[in-house]
Protein backbone atom coordinates (compact mmCIF):
# COMPACT_ATOMS: atom_id res chain seq x y z
CA UNK A 1 0.00 0.00 0.00
CA UNK A 2 1.40 3.04 -0.42
CA UNK A 3 1.84 5.88 1.94
CA UNK A 4 0.04 9.00 2.33
CA UNK A 5 2.88 10.97 1.02
CA UNK A 6 2.81 9.49 -1.93
CA UNK A 7 -0.67 9.52 -3.36
CA UNK A 8 -2.19 12.76 -4.63
CA UNK A 9 -5.82 13.79 -3.06
CA UNK A 10 -8.23 12.01 -4.59
CA UNK A 11 -6.33 8.66 -4.04
CA UNK A 12 -4.48 8.36 -7.06
CA UNK A 13 -0.43 7.38 -7.53
CA UNK A 14 1.45 10.05 -7.51
CA UNK A 15 3.60 10.83 -10.29
CA UNK A 16 7.10 12.31 -10.89
CA UNK A 17 6.93 15.40 -11.41
CA UNK A 18 8.63 16.22 -15.35
CA UNK A 19 11.38 17.99 -14.79
CA UNK A 20 12.76 21.45 -16.89
CA UNK A 21 14.43 21.28 -19.75
CA UNK A 22 17.47 23.12 -18.55
CA UNK A 23 21.17 23.71 -20.05
CA UNK A 24 23.93 22.68 -17.77
CA UNK A 25 24.87 24.97 -15.10
CA UNK A 26 23.73 25.85 -11.56
CA UNK A 27 20.33 26.17 -12.19
CA UNK A 28 19.91 22.79 -14.10
CA UNK A 29 21.96 21.35 -10.41
CA UNK A 30 19.81 23.34 -8.27
CA UNK A 31 16.82 22.06 -9.94
CA UNK A 32 17.79 18.25 -10.15
CA UNK A 33 18.92 18.09 -6.55
CA UNK A 34 15.36 19.67 -5.79
CA UNK A 35 13.48 16.66 -7.25
CA UNK A 36 16.13 14.03 -5.62
CA UNK A 37 15.21 15.14 -2.58
CA UNK A 38 11.41 15.17 -3.67
CA UNK A 39 12.20 11.26 -4.22
CA UNK A 40 13.24 10.55 -0.97
CA UNK A 41 10.49 12.21 0.55
CA UNK A 42 8.15 9.98 -1.52
CA UNK A 43 7.13 12.32 -4.36
CA UNK A 44 4.17 14.51 -2.00
CA UNK A 45 1.24 16.06 -4.18
CA UNK A 46 1.72 20.08 -4.04
CA UNK A 47 -1.54 20.00 -2.46
CA UNK A 48 -0.16 17.98 0.04
CA UNK A 49 3.04 20.01 0.56
CA UNK A 50 0.62 23.46 0.61
CA UNK A 51 -0.93 22.19 3.36
CA UNK A 52 2.36 20.74 5.51
CA UNK A 53 3.84 23.99 5.51
CA UNK A 54 0.45 25.11 6.89
CA UNK A 55 -0.26 27.49 3.47
CA UNK A 56 2.56 29.92 3.55
CA UNK A 57 2.87 29.20 -0.20
CA UNK A 58 0.56 28.28 -2.73
CA UNK A 59 0.23 24.80 -4.39
CA UNK A 60 0.80 26.18 -7.83
CA UNK A 61 4.06 27.97 -6.85
CA UNK A 62 5.46 24.85 -5.01
CA UNK A 63 4.30 22.36 -8.28
CA UNK A 64 6.14 25.66 -10.49
CA UNK A 65 9.20 25.69 -8.05
CA UNK A 66 9.76 22.00 -9.40
CA UNK A 67 8.94 22.16 -13.23
CA UNK A 68 9.22 25.73 -14.74
CA UNK A 69 12.75 26.18 -16.41
CA UNK A 70 12.70 29.62 -13.78
CA UNK A 71 14.78 29.93 -10.55
CA UNK A 72 12.29 30.15 -7.72
CA UNK A 73 12.22 33.03 -5.28
CA UNK A 74 14.00 31.65 -1.95
CA UNK A 75 10.96 31.92 0.41
CA UNK A 76 9.34 29.00 -1.47
CA UNK A 77 12.01 26.58 -1.70
CA UNK A 78 12.88 27.24 1.87
CA UNK A 79 9.67 25.94 3.51
CA UNK A 80 9.65 23.48 1.02
CA UNK A 81 13.01 21.63 1.31
CA UNK A 82 12.90 21.82 5.21
CA UNK A 83 9.59 19.91 4.85
CA UNK A 84 11.02 17.58 2.63
CA UNK A 85 13.96 17.38 4.59
CA UNK A 86 11.53 15.75 7.65
CA UNK A 87 9.34 14.20 5.17
CA UNK A 88 12.62 11.89 3.76
CA UNK A 89 13.01 8.25 4.54
CA UNK A 90 15.83 8.12 6.31
CA UNK A 91 15.17 11.25 7.87
CA UNK A 92 17.44 13.86 6.72
CA UNK A 93 18.32 17.32 8.79
CA UNK A 94 16.60 20.19 7.71
CA UNK A 95 18.57 22.73 8.64
CA UNK A 96 21.38 21.06 7.12
CA UNK A 97 19.53 20.76 3.97
CA UNK A 98 18.40 23.95 3.85
CA UNK A 99 22.11 25.29 4.32
CA UNK A 100 22.66 23.28 1.39
CA UNK A 101 20.09 24.23 -1.07
CA UNK A 102 20.53 27.98 -0.12
CA UNK A 103 23.95 27.51 -1.37
CA UNK A 104 22.98 26.20 -4.51
CA UNK A 105 20.46 28.51 -4.85
CA UNK A 106 23.07 31.07 -4.55
CA UNK A 107 25.17 29.74 -7.69
CA UNK A 108 21.96 29.91 -9.55
CA UNK A 109 20.99 33.22 -8.84
CA UNK A 110 24.49 34.14 -9.31
CA UNK A 111 24.33 32.56 -12.77
CA UNK A 112 21.56 35.09 -14.17
CA UNK A 113 23.05 38.01 -12.79
CA UNK A 114 24.96 40.50 -15.63
CA UNK A 115 28.97 40.06 -15.63
CA UNK A 116 31.15 43.35 -14.87
CA UNK A 117 31.46 44.23 -18.80
CA UNK A 118 27.91 44.52 -19.02
CA UNK A 119 28.01 47.52 -16.72
CA UNK A 120 28.00 50.95 -18.14
CA UNK A 121 31.46 53.14 -17.65
CA UNK A 122 31.32 55.99 -16.64
CA UNK A 123 31.22 58.97 -19.33
CA UNK A 124 34.35 59.93 -21.72
CA UNK A 125 36.83 61.90 -20.09
CA UNK A 126 35.93 61.43 -16.24
CA UNK A 127 38.42 59.48 -15.14
CA UNK A 128 38.31 56.69 -13.15
CA UNK A 129 35.89 57.89 -10.17
CA UNK A 130 35.88 55.57 -7.11
CA UNK A 131 32.65 54.32 -7.50
CA UNK A 132 34.08 51.39 -10.56
CA UNK A 133 34.76 49.24 -8.14
CA UNK A 134 31.24 48.95 -6.44
CA UNK A 135 29.02 49.49 -9.60
CA UNK A 136 28.97 45.91 -10.38
CA UNK A 137 28.22 44.85 -7.08
CA UNK A 138 25.18 47.46 -7.55
CA UNK A 139 23.66 46.32 -10.68
CA UNK A 140 23.66 42.67 -8.50
CA UNK A 141 21.28 44.40 -6.12
CA UNK A 142 18.49 44.16 -8.40
CA UNK A 143 18.82 48.42 -8.58
CA UNK A 144 17.41 48.42 -12.12
CA UNK A 145 13.91 47.30 -11.27
CA UNK A 146 13.07 47.52 -7.62
CA UNK A 147 11.17 44.62 -6.02
CA UNK A 148 10.10 46.56 -2.42
CA UNK A 149 8.79 49.47 -4.85
CA UNK A 150 6.64 47.18 -7.15
CA UNK A 151 5.03 45.61 -3.51
CA UNK A 152 4.64 49.05 -2.31
CA UNK A 153 2.91 50.08 -5.21
CA UNK A 154 0.32 47.66 -5.28
CA UNK A 155 -0.62 47.89 -1.56
CA UNK A 156 -1.07 52.04 -1.94
CA UNK A 157 -2.79 50.51 -5.37
CA UNK A 158 -5.04 48.85 -3.24
CA UNK A 159 -5.77 50.63 -0.41
CA UNK A 160 -6.49 53.80 -2.39
CA UNK A 161 -9.50 51.79 -4.10
CA UNK A 162 -10.71 50.20 -0.89
CA UNK A 163 -9.73 47.11 -1.11
CA UNK A 164 -8.22 44.55 1.20
CA UNK A 165 -4.11 44.31 1.55
CA UNK A 166 -3.47 40.82 2.90
CA UNK A 167 -0.37 39.14 1.48
CA UNK A 168 -3.01 36.98 -0.98
CA UNK A 169 -4.35 39.79 -2.03
CA UNK A 170 -1.32 41.74 -2.80
CA UNK A 171 0.20 38.66 -4.19
CA UNK A 172 -2.99 38.40 -6.51
CA UNK A 173 -2.80 42.11 -7.75
CA UNK A 174 1.50 41.59 -8.34
CA UNK A 175 0.05 38.35 -10.32
CA UNK A 176 -2.11 40.31 -12.36
CA UNK A 177 0.41 42.74 -13.19
CA UNK A 178 3.02 39.87 -14.11
CA UNK A 179 5.10 41.17 -11.31
CA UNK A 180 4.99 38.36 -8.89
CA UNK A 181 7.61 36.41 -9.28
CA UNK A 182 9.91 39.74 -9.80
CA UNK A 183 9.33 40.56 -6.32
CA UNK A 184 10.28 36.93 -4.73
CA UNK A 185 6.74 35.52 -5.10
CA UNK A 186 4.23 34.73 -2.57
CA UNK A 187 6.83 33.21 -0.08
CA UNK A 188 8.81 36.79 0.09
CA UNK A 189 5.68 38.13 0.90
CA UNK A 190 5.48 36.28 4.20
CA UNK A 191 8.84 36.80 4.82
CA UNK A 192 8.37 40.34 4.65
CA UNK A 193 5.45 40.18 7.09
CA UNK A 194 7.00 38.16 9.77
CA UNK A 195 10.23 40.46 9.72
CA UNK A 196 7.87 43.84 10.15
CA UNK A 197 5.96 42.06 13.25
CA UNK A 198 9.56 40.92 14.39
CA UNK A 199 11.18 44.46 13.61
CA UNK A 200 8.24 46.16 15.03
CA UNK A 201 8.60 44.26 18.76
CA UNK A 202 12.11 44.85 18.78
CA UNK A 203 11.67 48.68 18.31
CA UNK A 204 8.63 49.02 20.36
CA UNK A 205 6.60 50.00 17.70
CA UNK A 206 3.38 49.56 16.26
CA UNK A 207 3.21 46.99 13.37
CA UNK A 208 1.67 50.33 11.16
CA UNK A 209 3.88 52.75 12.64
CA UNK A 210 6.93 50.87 11.89
CA UNK A 211 6.00 49.33 8.38
CA UNK A 212 5.67 53.19 7.67
CA UNK A 213 8.42 54.04 8.54
CA UNK A 214 10.43 51.08 6.66
CA UNK A 215 8.52 52.22 3.94
CA UNK A 216 9.56 55.77 3.76
CA UNK A 217 13.24 54.24 4.00
CA UNK A 218 12.42 51.79 0.78
CA UNK A 219 11.55 54.72 -1.38
CA UNK A 220 14.26 57.09 -0.68
CA UNK A 221 17.15 54.17 -1.34
CA UNK A 222 15.11 53.06 -4.45
CA UNK A 223 15.16 57.05 -5.60
CA UNK A 224 18.72 56.77 -4.39
CA UNK A 225 19.49 54.15 -7.02
CA UNK A 226 17.85 55.65 -9.71
CA UNK A 227 19.56 58.65 -9.46
CA UNK A 228 22.84 56.54 -9.26
CA UNK A 229 21.54 54.96 -12.70
CA UNK A 230 20.82 58.13 -14.41
CA UNK A 231 24.34 59.11 -13.29
CA UNK A 232 25.90 56.22 -15.01
CA UNK A 233 24.02 56.44 -18.01
CA UNK A 234 23.34 60.11 -19.00
CA UNK A 235 26.19 61.00 -21.30
CA UNK A 236 25.96 64.97 -19.70
CA UNK A 237 27.10 63.91 -16.45
CA UNK A 238 29.92 64.62 -14.93
CA UNK A 239 32.69 62.58 -12.25
CA UNK A 240 31.11 64.97 -9.29
CA UNK A 241 27.20 63.92 -9.75
CA UNK A 242 27.87 60.13 -9.98
CA UNK A 243 30.57 59.95 -6.86
CA UNK A 244 27.68 61.98 -4.98
CA UNK A 245 24.71 59.41 -6.38
CA UNK A 246 27.34 56.72 -4.84
CA UNK A 247 27.77 57.99 -1.92
CA UNK A 248 24.29 59.05 -1.11
CA UNK A 249 23.53 54.43 -1.84
CA UNK A 250 26.32 53.42 -0.14
CA UNK A 251 25.01 55.17 3.17
CA UNK A 252 21.88 53.51 2.53
CA UNK A 253 23.37 50.36 1.72
CA UNK A 254 26.97 49.89 3.21
CA UNK A 255 26.66 46.11 2.58
CA UNK A 256 27.83 46.98 -0.81
CA UNK A 257 31.26 48.07 0.53
CA UNK A 258 32.64 45.07 0.83
CA UNK A 259 36.26 44.53 0.51
CA UNK A 260 37.60 43.68 -2.93
CA UNK A 261 39.04 40.15 -3.74
CA UNK A 262 42.46 40.45 -3.92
Amino acid sequence: MPTSMGRIDGGNRMARWQMPDLPKGPLRTFNRELHALHGKAGYPSARRLYLAVERVVSHTKIHHAFTKPLLPSWGVVDVVVEQLAISARPRLDADAETDRFKSLWDEAHDSRLPSDTDVPSLPDGQGSAPVAGQIPELFRSRSVINPNRLIWDALVDLHGAGKPTSVPHVAAELERRGQLELCGGEGYLYECVKMTIKGAYEAGMSVHDFGLMNARKVRTAADARNELMAALLDPNSDADRVRKAHDQVTELHPHLLRPQQA
